[in-house]
């Protein structure tokens, strides 16, 4: 290992030592308590050990027409995998040994990057595997990349570059998922590069065991006229947060943030957003949406920044609620920082349950109230579901998320 990469390690580490996991007592955590994870899996929790490894044939997406790269426990398993020739996939830890001079810029840790907190600097301290994706100018894969996050318990500390080139295209949707035989964390970091003209469709789902914590960070960096597009769906594990940092550096470049939850039990997730403009003439839209049963608990925060060169900047921010229990809870904070005058921005938050109204005009024409609370939920998240592109991962999405909600149970024999 280099000597710079192993500095960028300790300094990591020494930070990770000093700060701890992240508290209540800072305004970005001030809702997600991380404390019970070492209460579960002890205190040295960042390097407790998985349990057997679950075949990754019991978690893909059916009628998925897809490349595949697995990740099992951390650990890349290229036998699993299916990789397409016309890209370039390196396992982080043939890179940390074969050539540590080229993983030191996707190790680093920068202490002063929004939302940064012990979490991110230790994956820095830590990650031992992940992939590193270069796709090369103008080149377009004639399929999508399934990334599929396989955790049987233990802790997995994952890092992740991808680099998309000129006026090239990739689809990815990276998978969480896994077993419940063993409580587990999940610290997932991926850095995304976007070139000019290029475009991403990245679908991130989370649907991790109950036993689970996810700590996820994607970091997207965007040149002149690039397109980046993610789905972020959150239907897993005990307790997930996951931190969005988007920069929009050069002229052109456009951002679509689409977040879905659907929570029942006692599960937690957290998802903050931070959309910066940086340059003139560029465009973003974020839209979340949650449907919140039982005691569960969801938290948005997001902002929108707008640099003072940063003329002509059109975005949109919203996030929409709906409780299905009077338990349920929801905190949301969605925020503009603006500092030029030439901008068109807009932002907005509702929190509600079910229309009375709605409601009643479904019932007289003939639906049972079953039946009727099932089609307001559904097409109340729908507005999200249809702006998936892929039908298979809409169709497995539209089946996970409301198969979990007890009144919603009869929901498949009205999808269509």
């Amino acid at each position: 290992m280099s000597n710079a990469l192993n500095h960028i390690r300790e300094s990591a580490w020494r930070t990770f030592e000093v700060d701890g996991l992240p508290s209540s007592r800072d305004e970005d955590w001030k809702y997600t308590d991380l404390s019970r994870i070492a209460a579960v899996l002890g205190e040295s929790w960042w390097s407790a050990e998985a349990g057997e490894a679950v075949s990754a044939d019991d978690y893909l997406i059916p009628d998925l027409n897809a490349y595949r790269l697995v990740i099992s426990n951390g650990v890349v398993d290229l036998a699993a995998s299916e990789i397409p020739d016309a890209i370039t996939i390196t396992p982080l830890a043939a890179l940390l040994q074969d050539d540590p001079d080229a993983a030191v810029e996707l190790m680093l840790d920068d202490s002063d990057a929004p939302f940064a907190s012990g979490v991110t600097a230790l994956n820095s301290a830590r990650a031992s595997d992940g992939y590193c994706i270069c796709v090369a100018s103008n080149v377009k894969l004639d399929r999508p990349l399934h990334i599929l996050h396989l955790s049987s318990g233990g802790a997995a500390h994952i890092r992740t570059g991808i680099t998309i080139g000129n006026h090239a295209e990739l689809e990815i949707i990276e998978h969480f998922a896994g077993s419940d035989s063993a409580a587990g964390v999940t610290n997932s970091l991926t850095a995304i590069r976007l070139a000019a003209g290029a475009k991403c469709e990245h679908y991130r789902l989370q649907l991790e065991s109950g036993k689970q914590w996810h700590l996820g960070r994607v970091e997207v960096n965007q040149k002149a006229d690039s397109s980046y597009t993610l789905h972020a769906v959150e239907l897993g594990s005990a307790l997930s947060r996951v931190d969005v940092v988007d920069d929009l550096n050069e002229p052109g470049a456009e951002s679509e943030l689409n977040g879905l939850f659907v929570l029942s039990g006692r599960q937690h997730v957290d998802h903050h957003t931070r959309v910066a403009h940086e340059a003139p003439h560029c465009r973003s839209r974020e839209n979340y949406r949650t449907v919140l049963d039982g005691r569960s608990h969801a938290v948005f925060n997001g902002k929108v920044v707008v640099a003072k060169g940063a003329i002509k900047t059109d975005s949109a921010q919203s996030n929409a609620n709906l409780l299905l229990s009077n338990r349920a809870e929801i905190d949301t904070k969605p925020e503009l920082e603006i500092y030029n005058d030439d901008v068109k921005c807009a932002h907005g938050a509702t929190v509600g349950q079910l229309d009375k109204n709605q409601l009643f005009y479904l019932k007289s024409r003939g639906l049972s109230e079953e039946e009727a609370k099932q089609l307001l939920t559904f097409a109340f998240a729908d507005e999200l579901l249809a702006k998936m592109k892929s039908r298979a991962v809409r169709r497995y999405i539209e089946r996970a998320a409301f198969a979990k909600l007890p009144n919603l149970s009869g929901l498949e024999g009205i999808l269509v």
